[in-house]
C-alpha cells in the first residue's frame, strides 16, 4: 500500500485498495485541484475483460450493450467501444455521444420510457434497434418504418413485478414488494397489458419482434432475487420465441458491485432506533455475474431458446470501480453530539450524496495516528442532504487540508453532476505512465453560457 494512504476498513470492503496508486493521486489533486476525479483506464479495461470471458465461456451468442447512461465520459465510451462492445441509449444525445465514440448502430440498442418521434427517426435511420416501452412509439415506428421502404427489428420490455433486494427490516421487504409491484419500467409478464401490446406490434407489417427486454433494477446484490426475477422474463421471451422467433434476450444490467453499500431499512429500523435499539446486520453478498450469466445461459436451453443470443447491458459494474474521486478537508467542526469533517466535494460531484449510499474514503497525503474515531462526512453544499456517511471511522487526527479518497465513483458521478452552488469537477484519466485531463472543471462562465440567448453581449451576465 502507498506510505501516503492509511485505508479505513468497513463493512463492506471486499477488495484491495493497495490497486490504487495513492501517491499518484495525491499528485493529480496537487496539480489539478479538488475535488478531481481520477479514471483508471488499466481497472476499466480490467472489468470489460472480465465480462467479455465470462461471456466467451456460455454455449450461445452474446452481447454486451454498454449503459452509456451510466457515465458518458468520451474517453470512457471510446475505451469501450474499442473492446467491441455496444451501446444501450435512452436519449437522442446519447445515441449521438454513442456513435460518436465509436459504438457500431448495428450493436446499439434504444430503450427508456419516453422515446420522441425524432429520437425514433434517428434510431430508424441508423438502423438502432429500439425496445418498446410506450405503447405510443409502436405506431410511430410502424410510420415511420413504412416511409423508409423497409421493416425493422424492435424489441419489448418486460417487468417481472418482483423485488431486487431484501432486509432483515419486514417493513422495507413490504415496501419493496409493493414498488416492484408498481414498476413503471416496461409491462408486466403475463399481464393481459403485455398480451395486447404484442398483438399490436404483430398487426404492423414494418415491424418485426425479434427481442425481449428487461432491466430489472440497480446495484443489485441478491442473485438469487435476480435470477428469480428473471424467470417469468425468461418464460415469456419463450413463449414469444414459438411465435415470433426471437434473436436475443436482453436481461439488462444493474449487477451490483462490492465497493458501495445502500440501505436497506424501512420505517420500523426507524422507530426501534428511536427506542435505543440496534438493527440486525444485513449481510452484503457480492454478486457472482459469470454465475448468473452460466444459469440463464441453462435456463434458456431448457425453455428451448437454445440458439438465440443472450445480451446484458452492464454500466456501473464495468465503470464503479475504475473512477476515485479525490477531496479536500476543508473544515472540521467538533460538537457535542457530532464530529464533522466538511469536504470541497459534494452532492455537486458524487450525487448519491444524501441517499445514504457509503462509499470507502480513505485518507491520502500523510502519516496518520493509528487511533480512529467516528466521524461525520459531508459536503461543501448549503443543502442539509449534502452527506457522505452519518459516521465512518477515519483517523482521529484528521484535520483541514488532508485529502480524501472516496472509491467506487465511476457510475452516475458525471452525467448526473450539477452546478448547484459549487462548480462540476475535472476527470483526469491515467493509462500506465500517461495522464490526461479529459473532461476540465466547470467554471462559473460556464454556468452561466446559456443565459439571455437574446441579449446583446454587453447584456449576458
Amino acid at each position: 500500500m502507498s506510505r501516503t494512504a492509511r485505508t479505513v476498513q468497513t463493512a463492506q470492503d471486499t477488495r484491495a485498495a493497495a490497486e490504487w496508486d495513492y501517491d499518484r493521486l495525491v499528485d493529480i489533486a496537487g496539480r489539478h485541484g479538488t475535488p478531481v476525479h481520477v479514471l483508471d483506464a488499466g481497472r476499466l479495461d480490467r472489468a470489460a475483460r472480465e465480462l467479455l470471458a465470462a461471456l466467451d465461456s456460455l454455449s450461445r451468442p452474446t452481447r454486451v450493450y454498454y449503459s452509456v447512461k451510466t457515465n458518458y465520459l468520451p474517453y470512457l465510451c471510446r475505451r469501450l467501444a474499442g473492446h467491441g462492445m455496444g451501446a444501450d441509449v435512452v436519449s437522442g444525445y446519447e445515441l449521438d455521444a454513442a456513435l460518436a465514440a465509436g459504438f457500431r448502430p448495428e450493436a446499439t440498442v434504444f430503450n427508456g420510457p419516453v422515446k420522441t418521434e425524432e429520437e425514433l427517426a434517428a434510431a430508424v435511420r441508423h438502423g438502432v434497434r429500439v425496445n418498446i416501452d410506450g405503447e405510443q412509439e409502436i405506431e410511430t415506428l410502424e410510420r415511420l418504418a413504412a416511409a423508409a421502404g423497409r421493416t425493422i427489428e424492435v424489441g419489448i420490455r418486460i417487468s417481472p413485478g418482483l423485488p431486487l433486494s431484501t432486509s432483515s427490516d419486514p417493513s422495507y421487504r413490504t415496501l419493496a414488494e409493493r414498488a416492484a409491484r408498481r414498476n413503471r419500467f416496461g409491462w408486466p409478464a403475463g399481464s393481459a397489458q403485455l398480451a395486447g401490446l404484442v398483438e399490436r406490434i404483430a398487426a404492423c407489417p414494418h415491424l418485426s419482434l425479434t427481442a425481449v427486454h428487461a432491466h430489472l433494477s440497480s446495484q443489485i446484490v441478491h442473485q438469487d432475487l435476480m435470477a428469480a426475477a428473471l424467470e417469468p422474463i425468461l418464460r415469456e421471451a419463450a413463449a414469444l420465441h414459438r411465435t415470433f422467433g426471437l434473436r436475443e434476450v436482453n436481461i439488462g444490467g444493474g449487477f451490483g458491485v462490492p465497493g458501495i453499500r445502500r440501505p436497506r431499512t424501512g420505517p420500523l429500523t426507524a422507530l426501534w432506533g428511536m427506542q435505543g435499539g440496534t438493527p440486525l446486520p444485513d449481510e452484503e453478498p457480492v454478486m457472482d455475474v459469470a454465475g448468473l450469466l452460466t444459469g440463464v445461459d441453462k435456463r434458456l436451453g431448457e425453455l428451448g431458446l437454445a440458439d438465440v443470443a443472450l445480451a446484458c447491458e452492464p454500466g456501473r459494474w464495468l465503470v464503479s470501480d475504475a473512477m476515485a474521486l479525490v477531496t479536500r478537508v476543508m473544515s472540521r467542526k467538533e460538537l457535542p453530539d457530532a464530529r464533522w469533517l466538511i469536504l470541497d466535494g459534494g452532492n455537486n460531484v458524487a450525487p448519491w450524496t444524501g441517499s445514504g449510499e457509503v462509499h470507502r474514503m480513505v485518507p491520502l497525503g500523510r502519516s496518520y495516528a493509528p487511533a480512529s474515531a467516528a466521524w461525520s462526512v459531508a459536503g461543501p453544499l448549503c443543502y442539509e442532504n449534502d452527506i457522505h456517511a452519518a459516521s465512518v471511522e477515519l483517523p482521529e487526527d484528521m484535520r483541514v487540508g488532508d485529502l480524501l479518497c472516496l472509491h467506487d465513483t465511476g457510475a452516475y458521478s458525471l452525467g448526473r453532476s450539477n452546478n448547484f452552488i459549487r462548480t462540476r469537477a475535472a476527470v483526469v484519466a491515467v493509462d500506465g505512465d500517461r495522464e490526461e485531463l479529459v473532461w476540465r472543471a466547470e467554471t462559473g462562465a460556464d454556468v452561466f453560457r446559456l443565459a439571455d440567448p437574446g441579449a446583446r453581449p454587453s447584456e449576458s451576465p
